[in-house]
């Protein structure tokens, strides 16, 4: 309704631009707000107010041009009204969500559904949460947000492919790795120059206590870290993901 009210309002303008009532130019951004008072209609706008200064006119005098060139071609409006300094408020006629509302009872589930992305593909990637740390709330909100963006489009007649990519390789992963033994030599008594780089978070201390529940000191002096740190790696990568 209100898409349909704002057509309506920006034909006005252009037939006041048009008949050198209003000087011709970009359309103002324009608010159409319900108004606080049910006696004040079902939408009012201001964009009389936004206009007055451009235009060099009373905003109620602009606000009255406005009135009078609209033009309700589908027959939505009881009528329009002018208030206060400039405000324009708007009245639609009760049958006119009274026919909406059938139209959405009689389609159910179809209603809203178009044919706008029929025949293109859509593939949309969301959460992808990087096996690096636990997931949290903003993963969760990423989840929901992708998910609606897909039943949009898929609503909208696009084919939609949903995709999670798991980033497990690369540098990130190693610095996981080496955190996680970094932290299992301190647990042993090491002292150890923890890299800012590193993964700071207590989940990393909690992977490095399950490794040495396990394996014990087997990777204290096993091997250099360049041969032990894949094990690491690849043991917190695992235990994340799951």
């Amino acid at each position: 309704m209100k898409h349909r009210l704002l057509e309506i309002l920006r034909a006005s303008l252009d037939s006041c631009s048009a008949g050198g009532i209003l000087e011709a130019g970009e359309l103002p951004f324009m608010e159409l707000e319900a108004p606080r008072e049910e006696a004040h209609g079902d939408y009012a706008t201001n964009v009389a107010m936004i206009l007055a200064s451009r235009a060099k006119k009373s905003p109620r005098k602009i606000a009255e041009s406005i009135v009078q060139h609209i033009e309700d071609k589908e027959g939505i409006l009881q009528k329009v009204e002018i208030a206060g300094p400039g405000f324009i408020n708007f009245y639609v006629k009760e049958d006119t969500w009274a026919v909406l509302l059938e139209e959405v009872e009689k389609l159910g589930d179809g209603y809203g559904c178009s044919e706008l992305g029929r025949g293109q593909k859509v593939m949309v990637e969301f959460v992808s949460a990087n096996p690096t740390g636990p997931l949290h709330v903003g993963h969760a909100r990423g989840a929901v947000i992708g998910d609606v963006i897909a039943n949009i489009l898929m609503a909208s007649g696009y084919s939609v492919t949903r995709e999670y990519y798991v980033n497990d390789v690369g540098n990130q992963m190693n610095n996981l790795g080496r955190s996680v033994y970094y932290r299992y030599l301190e647990l042993q008594g090491r002292t150890v120059d923890f890299p800012a780089e590193c993964y700071q978070g207590e989940y990393i201390l909690d992977l490095a206590r399950e490794i040495l529940k396990k394996e014990g000191n087997r990777y204290l002096e096993d091997a250099g870290e360049e041969e032990v740190i894949p094990f690491f790696t690849d043991y917190a990568a695992r235990s994340i993901m799951e």
